[in-house]
């Protein structure tokens, strides 16, 4: 079993209540990913999302939510008593790979949390967070987004940042403030994560990025024709410049309508085989999005993703390939970029 990297999970956010559940035996953890999940799958580096939806109105604000799964973050980190390691930078992470450590990196899935997004940035940067998803679901202060929900009447009222719900057509892609949000960003260290965003901010990011950008969690749109997933031209633009792309399990992404566990696993082969032909052998990486889903058929938690790396070598993709994808070019590519 190859060790393991995954760029996307929202275990922080389902977890948030309940920290300890995550030290629970994987079968009662209640989530896709748990402490003992990631030592059995021989995980090296799990990326943390902390995901924010701005309509939650369960909490007094979204950067409460967001405090909320800082909390629940530095609690794991506590308990797992020096075994679980928040890494920041590429010698931090190479520091935890020596000594055989379980590697743990924040990222930000909803960049748009106050009316001043640009200023919170500085504090983003100083907590470790590293990879930055523009947007979420909704279009917001930054830009506008793949599935472009719109909220309701009654969600526009009750939020703060109403103003973001201006942005209705996904033609337009970054707004002003968004351009500034990815330039300051990459200034201060944190890459930028194109999934969720609409075509448009896509291209813009493309643009106007000076740093290799990623998609932590999004497939192939040729192979799955849906609004998450990447054009063959998206894919050969991350793919040359540098960027890598979270291969995810989410099920409509992956095949339209119900399939069974070997349909999907064909549909992950599928996808794979198509991303490593456009964007080449390094841009494909892991991006589960364990905890943000409801669930794969075929790979239901983290402690199965072995049945992938069989499905791999099974449909031709050579070892060296299936070693690459589970961890070598996720290292390489935070080496080279953190």
């Amino acid at each position: 079993m190859v060790p393991i990297v995954d760029f996307h999970c929202d275990t922080l956010y389902k977890l948030s209540a309940t920290p300890d559940r995550f030290f629970l035996p994987a079968e009662h953890s209640r989530s896709h990913v748990s402490y003992e999940g990631l030592c059995s799958a021989g995980s090296v580096l799990q990326c943390f999302a902390l995901f924010t939806d701005l309509f939650d109105d369960s909490f007094s604000s979204p950067i409460s939510r967001l405090r909320k799964q800082l909390a629940c973050f530095q609690k794991i980190l506590n308990r797992s008593n020096g075994h679980f390691v928040q890494v920041r930078t590429a010698a931090e992470l190479n520091a935890c790979l020596s000594r055989k450590k379980i590697a743990a990196l924040l990222t930000l899935e909803e960049s748009s949390l106050s009316d001043d997004p640009l200023g919170l940035l500085p504090e983003f940067a100083s907590l470790g967070i590293r990879i930055a998803t523009l947007t979420w679901d909704y279009p917001n202060l930054l830009g506008t987004t793949a599935l472009n929900v719109i909220p309701s009447q009654k969600q526009q009222t009750t939020n703060p940042f109403s103003s973001l719900t201006k942005l209705h057509s996904p033609h337009t892609g970054l707004t002003p403030l968004g351009h500034d949000f990815l330039a300051e960003a990459e200034r201060l260290g944190i890459l930028i994560d194109v999934s969720h965003l609409s075509d448009a901010s896509f291209y813009d990011v493309a643009s106007y990025s000076k740093k290799p950008f990623l998609a932590t969690h999004s497939n192939a749109r040729s192979i799955c024709n849906h609004p998450r997933n990447l054009t063959d031209d998206m894919l050969r633009i991350i793919g040359e410049r540098g960027g890598v792309i979270g291969l995810t399990l989410y099920e409509p992404y992956l095949i339209s309508g119900p399939a069974t566990p070997e349909e999907l696993l064909n549909a992950l082969v599928r996808h794979a085989k198509h991303i490593l032909s456009v964007a080449g052998s390094d841009a494909l990486v892991l991006g589960t999005d364990f905890d943000g889903i409801p669930g794969n058929g075929a790979v239901p938690d983290i402690t199965q993703l072995y049945r992938l790396e069989k499905a791999f070598l099974k449909a031709g993709i050579n070892s060296t390939a299936v070693e690459k994808i589970f961890y070598r070019n996720g290292i390489r590519f935070l080496t080279d970029n953190l």
